[in-house]
């Protein structure tokens, strides 16, 4: 039976940190992301806006389901907000309107980041 409850507690540690790696990827992936967008806006690329943004859409909805897993409400409104800001991006067919909904995607990032993020540039982790 010890050996049992040993076998699951491990298992639950690797898909832990398996999730967390996840997590980081997404995390990683959202400047360039967003960099992206911003030039097609420049470029009046509407066709690549809408692609880039519907990507960005697709990962913050996936932060959100990590949240959930872990019962931070408050995390997933914000991750729902800013994948709701990008699908405004998608939606968008004007710079202005598009630059307003980056700008909205945005301004979840310091307060997310705030309460859920610890540690150094390059070392970020999800606080406990």
């Amino acid at each position: 039976m010890a050996r049992i409850l040993i076998f699951l507690i491990v298992c639950v540690a690797v898909v832990s940190a398996q999730d967390e790696s996840t997590y980081s990827t997404w995390m990683k992936s959202t400047p360039p992301q967003i960099n992206l967008i911003k030039a097609a806006i420049m470029a009046n690329d509407n066709a690549k806006v809408k692609e880039e943004a519907d990507k960005l859409a697709d990962t913050f909805e996936k932060v959100a389901d990590f949240w959930s897993k872990r019962n931070k409400e408050d995390a997933v409104m914000m991750a729902n907000a800013t994948r709701d800001a990008a699908k405004q991006i998608a939606d968008s067919k004007t710079p202005a309107e598009q630059n307003a909904a980056v700008a909205k995607v945005q301004q979840t990032c310091a307060p997310c980041h705030k309460e859920y993020r610890e540690g150094t540039p390059g070392n970020y982790k999800i606080k406990s």
